[in-house]
């Protein structure tokens, strides 16, 4: 009975908050969104008084209605604060119901991603090799590579896994044959400038951290890159022998940059290697001669001159500017002189008995960390017994490496696993390991360290305040800085800008040593934002960035000289400030001579508002860059003369002002008030009817709206569950977006939030 008065008590108000959603319904949306609509949307026969019941449908209503895109401009619309009250009594009833009854997703088994597995190698075993490298490319699902959904296991990859697991075993135990083999390292830095992490006075190079597996003498050789070869060589290396002590080390070869500034057979001529300032030359071709170092641990083991080519070559078929490097080869070992003792090793052999009660207190203490929670001797009893059937025929040593290759490709490691537990389809917290795992993965993309294990095993993570406490403690390790580097450049589409290549002839300024510069900009200033807890209005507006003379060079902006990077405070007339406004993002959403408002826009609506437009019809023109009346058309006239054909003009009406707005930005990310003579407009009406006017406005809408937050967090959410959001997890999106406002969204506030929230630190079984 009790059930059915609360039913008579509420009906008046459900139904006196019904009738009036259904009439506006039925008045200003039916005539577009009526069953059978080409619009995907229908809310013809859908209750706008209980829009809890249809999430799918009223999160997206809400959504346009709160961006001012419905009703269209040029049809009737009620007033702004009828439509706004309309946008909060759906969401008000949304996160009620989600308060009743939390979503927190169903839990997904996934595989760790190659970077993931190259860390937790790393941090298991301190084993550093270049794994990722061995393994297939992980699949890519919304935007990001350790969505569970794309990672899948083949038996390709099972494979790789298994000749991956036998290297590393043998390495971080010593027991690895002293075979001779050659490991190659390709150049994949700019080789014009200084590279972040190499020595100072330096130019280019190559810089790897190599394991070698035992004591001895192994031989480094660099090539020099094809363009700085003379027309009747194939090949050109430089070599040396060097004694090691088994155990990873930090190889470098590099040239000296006392030299750079004058190398180069052909004066004043740019090449790969950067600028020539030339000189006279001498029978050889070169006005001082170049020169490539080869260090070991920072320390200096060989430096060698580069001969030149002759004075004819020179002339007449000399490669421009001073010589790159190709790539670097490690041979050995080639006197091999036994295994000193290894941080690996120091860290697998706890004891060193020959018994079986040591191996297996060396494998509980592995398992424990690479399972990523506490292990019972069911755990271990595997691999006690691997060890013990290879031990009846190998050294001790050599049996624990056959055990620890077995930990390595058990379930446990390579997948993150998560089981359903008791509550049926309801939300129920996870367990402190799983929430540690969880929480290791997001910031550090590798495993729990031991504090965390610790806590998890006490149970302390799940008390009050413990996560927040956790959380503040793994940002402040350098480990964190795996979130600026795999969740922000994913975010921002950072991966790809390589692929994005500005015509030579149209943009003769540019170069590797300037991708380079945005690249490495942009990583600086994000990583910035996130270690300095600032507002997430900084990543658009803050009013410093990082430069180094080139790139300041590039911008307009005085008073920065040499090669590394620096925060630099930007002039007021710099145009200058946050992301929209650096070489990277703006390279990399241009076409190769040209800017793109439509691809600006997209990428504005995908990666940073996270409102993704739909694809475009197979039968949409290519945009048509002819001349009108003899003159050459601005980008924006293009775009005007391809948004008169009607089956373009819907989705452009979202697209083109967003893109607009950064026309005052060239291919490379120059400030520009003209282009081809014609003065730019960056104005543009969004489908609200919103005027949208330059850079500057289009800062203050994303701020102004919550639009620009609220993609930021669904983006940082999706990384940090590893799965697609659903309808049902933007109440989850909302809240952390009201704890952290007080604060201006700050980003370390925002991950602890994140860390929080109903779907990060609960489960629900599927139907």
């Amino acid at each position: 009975m009790r059930w059915i008065l609360a039913a008579v008590l509420c009906f008046p108000a459900l139904a006196a908050e019904s009738a009036p959603r259904n009439r506006l319904v039925g008045q200003y949306c039916l005539g577009c969104h009526a069953k059978g609509s080409k619009t995907g949307l229908a809310l013809e026969g859908v209750d706008a008084g209980d829009a809890a019941a249809r999430p799918d449908i009223w999160e997206k209503v809400a959504r346009k209605l709160e961006a001012g895109e419905m009703p269209p401009v040029g049809v009737p619309r009620p007033g702004g604060a009828v439509l706004r009250g309309f946008a909060d009594g759906l969401v008000r009833d949304l996160d009620d119901a989600a308060r009743r009854a939390p979503f927190a997703g169903r839990t997904v088994i996934r595989r760790l991603n190659r970077t993931e597995y190259a860390n937790a190698i790393r941090d298991l075993l301190a084993v550093e090799l270049p794994l990722a490298a061995e393994l297939p490319e992980d699949g890519i699902a919304a935007g990001f590579d350790n969505i569970a959904d794309a990672l899948s296991m083949s038996p390709l990859l099972l494979e790789r896994y298994l000749k991956v697991a036998r290297r590393v075993s043998e390495l971080a135990t010593g027991t690895a044959e002293a075979s001779t083999v050659t490991e190659i390292y390709p150049a994949t830095e700019t080789q014009a400038v200084w590279q972040n992490g190499m020595p100072f006075g330096t130019r280019g190079g190559i810089r790897v951290r190599h394991y070698f597996p035992v004591d001895g003498e192994y031989d480094l050789r660099a090539f020099l890159d094809k363009e700085s070869l003379t027309p009747t060589e194939g090949v050109r290396f430089f070599r040396t022998r060097v004694r090691v002590e088994a155990g990873a080390h930090t190889v470098i070869v590099t040239f000296p940059d006392e030299f750079a500034a004058r190398e180069g057979p052909v004066s004043d001529v740019s090449g790969p290697g950067g600028k020539a300032l030339g000189g006279v030359l001498d029978l050889l071709g070169t006005a001082v001669r170049p020169t490539i170092d080869f260090r070991m641990d920072g320390r200096r083991v060989k430096l060698f001159e580069i001969a030149g080519m002759t004075a004819g070559e020179a002339a007449f078929d000399g490669q421009p500017g001073p010589p790159t490097l190709a790539r670097i080869e490690i041979t050995g070992p080639v006197a091999a002189a036994g295994v000193s003792e290894t941080e690996s090793q120091r860290r697998i052999f706890v004891c060193r008995e020959r018994s079986t009660a040591c191996a297996s207190r060396i494998l509980t203490g592995i398992a424990r960390r690479a399972f990523r929670r506490d292990v019972t001797s069911t755990d271990v009893r595997p691999y006690v017994a691997t060890y013990e059937s290879a031990a009846a025929k190998a050294g001790f040593e050599q049996a624990i490496a056959v055990a620890v290759r077995d930990i390595l490709l058990a379930p446990d490691f390579l997948f993150r696993l998560e089981f359903d537990g008791p509550g049926g389809g309801a939300a129920h917290s996870v367990s402190a390991f799983e929430l540690a795992s969880r929480l290791s993965f997001f910031l550090w993309s590798t495993i729990p360290d031991d504090g965390l294990l610790d806590r998890a095993a006490k149970d302390d993570l799940l008390k009050p305040g413990a996560l927040a406490a956790e959380v503040r403690r793994m940002l402040a390790d350098p480990r964190s800085e795996a979130l600026a580097d795999n969740f922000a450049a994913q975010w921002l589409g950072l991966r790809t800008l390589e692929e994005a290549k500005p015509d030579r002839a149209s943009f003769p300024e540019f170069d590797s040593a300037l991708e380079a510069a945005f690249r490495r900009e942009t990583e600086l200033f994000i990583r910035s934002v996130m270690r300095e807890n600032r507002p997430a209005a900084d990543l658009l507006g803050a009013n410093y960035t990082y430069l180094n003379d080139r790139l300041a060079r590039h911008y307009g902006v005085p008073g920065v000289v040499g090669a590394g990077f620096r925060r630099v405070t930007l002039p007021a007339e710099s145009h200058r400030g946050g992301l929209l406004a650096q070489g990277s993002v703006l390279m990399l959403t241009s076409h190769s001579t040209r800017t793109s408002p439509v691809l600006r826009g997209k990428w504005l609506l995908d990666n940073l508002l996270n409102s993704p437009p739909p694809p475009p019809p197979a039968n949409v023109p290519a945009l048509d860059e002819s001349p009108s009346d003899g003159r050459k058309l601005t980008t924006r006239e293009q775009m005007e003369r391809h948004r008169k054909n009607p089956v373009c003009a819907g989705c452009h009406l979202r697209i083109d002002a967003l893109g607009f707005a950064l026309e005052n930005y060239d291919v490379i990310g120059r400030w520009r008030t003209d282009e081809g003579g014609s003065a730019i407009d960056t104005t543009g009406q969004l489908p609200g009817g919103r005027v949208l006017r330059g850079p500057d406005g289009l800062r203050e809408l994303m701020l102004e709206d919550g639009r620009f937050t609220r993609g930021m967090v669904e983006r940082l959410m999706t990384y940090a569950l590893g799965r697609q959001m659903d309808a049902r997890d933007q109440p989850a999106v909302r809240e952390v977006l009201r704890t952290t406002k007080p604060g201006g969204y700050r980003f370390q506030d925002v991950v602890a939030a994140v860390a929080s929230s109903v779907p990060f630190r609960m489960k629900q079984a599927g139907p």
